[in-house]
């Protein structure tokens, strides 16, 4: 078993090497175990009828692995693989509605992977089933993740738009096509400009677009050149992703050697930070930046602790003080989903003292704690129940105290995942400290050959 560092130790470790990918769940999902379907219904029959929720659908395909790529996706697969997944997704929204149905969806997003590789006509019967399962609020922002390549025609983003889609997302991460091949990218900036200007004749007013910055061979002038081509076309938001290839998931982590150290990158970030601030944009999380009068209500969701209804392989959900996630292996996940069960892998179920833990690492991520909240949430003072992480993040400048409020200095913005693990219970660290090496790695698997699942359904 490995030992235990203190808080100290991690926090001085983070510090020392890149910021870290986002900390979308608590605990880390890796420590989770086998959780009964009955406590998955249970958790949501107890979440009250009507209650603002977010709804997200995973799709798990990729034409190819890009070399920073940290999601779960399928690389290469025919395109009956795909059309496969859409009719186990439409099993897996009706069963789930028969639990969850009672929420009101207020956003939702698709996800991957490449859910752009869905055709016009698959996206429409997916948001049909969705909006005849689930009640969506009028005013549902529904957001589309975009590889933007040459398969994105403004035809296919109407078809998008005709099904109810009102918000893209688009990875463009730089306009640099020398650095696009070598981070095994087929999309060019000639595609990725003109998919943009389509997008708004589409119809799609709002969308944002993904950087990233720090990576190997990346010129400080071709960053600039990137998010400044950007900001011309003043997209609702831009996401600015220092890289972070911190295990040996990412094909990035073998060549890390070749990636500027972790000041360049911070200069890189700091230099969009700015001439995004000077054109307008509101610095909402460490990466998010939006126009004022737009919001990323998804991530914001996501933050606030509301539940969250995920579907598809690998999708995590979120009920009642209950978090867990599908299968990954494309096989297990369409057994169970045919035998009309809930895809559930694994789960966590917070005890009533793990959750002061899970709201603070799930709410910094906007940037602060507010004091009254947390105190009108669980009857106790932030800096009473937080008074040991709270003193050693300010001791090294990553967080100050705003009277009841806690507040992330510009050091603690840019390593909030790092602030984030100050806050985890020690039990999830005991949890994590006790796996073993085989423990680390997600159950990829794809589908089995239809007269194997017909003969297990015997």
């Amino acid at each position: 078993m490995t030992a235990l560092m203190t808080p100290r130790e991690r926090l001085e470790r983070d510090l020392a090497r890149d910021p870290g990918i986002l900390i979308i769940a608590y605990p880390y999902a890796r420590t989770w175990g086998e959780i009964p379907q009955d406590a998955v219904r249970d958790s949501w029959a107890n979440v009250e009828e009507g209650q603002a929720s977010a709804l997200y659908v995973h799709v798990p395909f990729c034409q190819k692995k890009c070399t920073y790529c940290d999601f779960l996706a399928y690389y290469g697969r025919p395109d009956t693989d795909i059309g496969r997944y859409v009719e186990l997704l439409r099993q897996e929204i009706r069963q789930v509605a028969q639990v969850a149905g009672h929420v009101t969806v207020e956003s939702m997003e698709f996800g991957g992977g490449t859910p752009s590789l869905l055709g016009g006509d698959q996206v429409t019967v997916l948001m049909n089933d969705l909006k005849n399962c689930f009640r969506f609020s009028p005013s549902a922002q529904i957001t589309m993740e975009v590889f933007p390549d040459d398969r994105i025609t403004k035809d296919l983003m109407k078809d998008w738009w005709r099904a109810g889609i009102n918000r893209l997302t688009f990875g463009v991460q730089s306009l640099d096509d020398g650095l696009k091949r070598a981070m095994n990218r087929t999309d060019t900036a000639t595609d990725i400009l003109r998919i943009l200007q389509q997008a708004r004749e589409a119809g799609f007013d709002d969308f944002n677009v993904d950087l990233i910055c720090g990576l190997p061979d990346q010129t400080d002038q071709s960053w600039q050149d990137t998010y400044r081509e950007i900001l011309r076309l003043r997209p609702t938001h831009i996401c600015v992703f220092p890289v972070s290839v911190r295990h040996e998931g990412i094909a990035l982590y073998r060549k890390r050697a070749t990636l500027p150290p972790p000041s360049r990158s911070r200069l890189m970030y700091e230099s969009a930070r700015m001439e995004l601030a000077q054109a307008g944009y509101e610095r909402t999380t460490r990466h998010n930046f939006r126009l004022q009068q737009y919001d990323c209500t998804y991530e914001r969701m996501m933050a606030q602790l509301t539940p969250v209804i995920g579907l598809g392989a690998h999708a995590v959900s979120q009920s009642k003080d209950c978090i867990y996630k599908n299968h990954s292996h494309l096989a297990k996940y369409e057994g169970q989903v045919s035998r009309g069960e809930l895809a559930v892998l694994t789960g966590h179920v917070f005890p009533p003292y793990e959750r002061l833990n899970n709201y603070a690492v799930r709410k910094v991520e906007y940037l602060h704690l507010d004091g009254k909240e947390f105190a009108g949430q669980f009857g106790m003072r932030l800096t009473d129940v937080f008074s040991q992480e709270i003193a050693l993040l300010d001791e090294f400048g990553l967080v100050r105290m705003n009277g009841d409020d806690m507040e992330l200095t510009p050091d603690g913005v840019y390593y909030t995942a790092a602030v984030k693990r100050t806050f985890f219970h020690p039990s999830a660290w005991e949890r994590f400290a006790k796996m073993q090496p085989g423990d680390f790695q997600i159950e990829r698997g794809v589908f089995g050959e239809v007269s194997e699942l017909a003969g297990a359904l015997k």
